[in-house]
């Protein structure tokens, strides 16, 4: 069954402001979850975060200067507090649309 036009809009602005897909497939359940999955635009933090996370890894293993090193560490932190901040403002996001749409 294809996701109606004006449903897939409505995905994408949860999933836009934080919503997790699980909780928006519990929002339209006559979609199968991994429909909605591979329909809605990608906004995963998590997903990218992990994707620079093990390239960050993978450069840390390769480098052999102690200063490089050190520059890598401070990127990869960095990378965590964004996506901490992220996760934060995105649940943040959601509270206040839900307000909206009381």
């Amino acid at each position: 069954m294809e996701i109606e036009e004006h449903e897939l809009e409505k995905m994408n602005a949860l999933v836009e402001s934080g919503e997790m897909i699980s909780n928006v497939a519990k929002q339209f359940p006559k979609y199968d979850y991994w429909k909605i999955y591979w329909e809605v635009e990608d906004y995963s933090l998590l997903g990218k975060k992990r994707v620079i996370t093990n390239r960050i890894k993978k450069l840390q293993k390769e480098l052999k200067n102690s200063e490089h090193r050190k520059l890598v560490e401070e990127i990869k932190e960095l990378v965590d507090e964004i996506y901490k901040t992220s996760k934060k403002n995105g649940k943040k996001l959601v509270k206040i649309s839900s307000i909206l749409a009381g």
